[in-house]
Formats: structure tokens, sequence, C-alpha cells
């Protein structure tokens, strides 16, 4: 997986369908990957950087504010790292689209302020 440091470089590759990491603070990366059939974009959260009660926040607005976060699926990965997918659009013309689901991935999961 190739490691980018800047914004534009990994929506490129997302738009390219390319595998990359992303990392924007300690322990928090953005991942362009596929899951399932569908390629996007994975907000990661280190299992060691997740605050007490982080994970229950992010459900929690996950379902009391379902009309803001459509399509976003949230897990815990085999290292317990705290995961917060999304599909990327099928086609990008700018980095608008990727804006938003990069935003709204932070917002879903309480990390304000990281990019």
């Amino acid at each position: 997986m190739i490691r980018v440091s800047e914004k534009a470089e990994f929506y490129e590759r997302v738009a390219a369908g390319q595998a990359a990491v992303w990392p924007v603070a300690h322990g928090v990366s953005f991942v362009s990957r596929r899951e399932h059939h569908d390629w996007g974009i994975a907000l990661h959260i280190d299992s060691r950087t997740l605050q007490p009660q982080q994970l229950r926040g992010a459900l929690e607005r996950r379902f009391t504010q379902s009309h803001l976060f459509p399509d976003y699926f949230l897990s815990l990965d085999s290292q317990r790292d705290f995961v917060v997918w999304h599909a990327a659009p099928l086609t990008v013309q700018s980095g608008g689209a990727l804006d938003d689901i990069c935003e709204h991935q932070l917002m879903l999961a309480g990390v304000g302020g990281v990019v």
C-alpha cells in the first residue's frame, strides 16, 4: 500500500482505485481500499488512540442522525482499530465529494480539527 502525505495525492489514488494510506494525525489515517464490491475511503483510528466512549458516541451519532450519515459503515478491524468506511463516488470530478466524505467520517468518529 502506498503511503502519501498530501490530500491531493490521496484523492488521486482514490479516483484511480489504488490502495493508499494518508496519515492525518497520530493514530488517525484515511485508507483507500475495496470493501466487498465497492472502492471507498476508510477512516482508521488506531485502537491505542481511540478515546473512551468514542465508539459509543459514533454509534449514537450514526443512528440518531442517520440523515447526516447515510451509507457510512462502522466497524472494528482485526487489530481492534475503529473504522468508518464509505464508498467513493463512481466518478470523481473534483475533490469536493471526497472532502465531504472525509469530513463526515471525522464528524461521525468524533475527531475534530484533524484535516
